[in-house]
């Protein structure tokens, strides 16, 4: 148990030292592995927490960079990320970004790494499940949720990510869907690799 647990601690320095939060991370897990061979377990847990949230922090913010640049004409405010803990929607990232055109807004949202998603997933397999207004379309490869009176269109990116377009009512279809397909998805589809 204590050569997994050092194993995985060198492991988790070796892989982040090189980021802009490494010192602080590396403090951290440096703290808890100190704690741990000293038979502190719970000064070890808080340490390693604690680097494990400084992590998820960084992830959320290399997510926030996969939000796309306001199309030509659109002005676009500042991406918003965040994390989950585990105790919250299983943990998780999120990210998202709103863009604006005279009357017309859009916003896109990330959601990832979260087991929630699992179930989410299923309904991409099953159309039977969609209801309502809401129908499955094929949207340059991919398959999307689209509710045309919600004017939103959602994917799944390798069953890790949930991506949303939403407008709203002022909000052309062809708004959202240019929205959609300025996404960059293969970035997603190799994030944290």
């Amino acid at each position: 148990m204590k050569t997994a647990f050092l194993v995985t601690a060198s492991l988790i320095i070796g892989l982040y030292a090189s980021t802009a939060l490494a010192d602080d991370v590396t403090d951290q897990i440096q703290e808890g592995l100190k704690a741990y061979e000293k038979g502190d377990l719970d000064t070890a847990t808080i340490a390693l927490d604690s680097a494990s949230s400084m992590i998820r922090e960084m992830q959320a913010g290399d997510l926030g960079k996969v939000l796309p640049e306001p199309i030509a004409g659109w002005t676009a405010e500042e991406a918003e990320t965040s994390t989950a803990g585990a105790a919250m929607f299983g943990g998780g990232l999120q990210a998202s970004r709103s863009y604006r055109k005279d009357d017309e807004h859009v916003s896109i949202s990330i959601i990832g790494n979260s087991p929630m998603l699992q179930a989410m997933s299923m309904m991409f397999t099953n159309p039977a499940m969609l209801g309502g207004d809401t129908k499955l379309v094929v949207i340059d490869g991919r398959k999307v949720i689209q509710d045309k009176p919600e004017h939103s269109l959602q994917t799944m990116v390798n069953n890790n990510f949930l991506v949303s377009v939403e407008g709203d009512q002022m909000t052309t279809d062809e708004s959202v869907k240019a929205y959609f397909q300025s996404i960059d998805f293969e970035a997603l589809e190799t994030f944290g690799q």
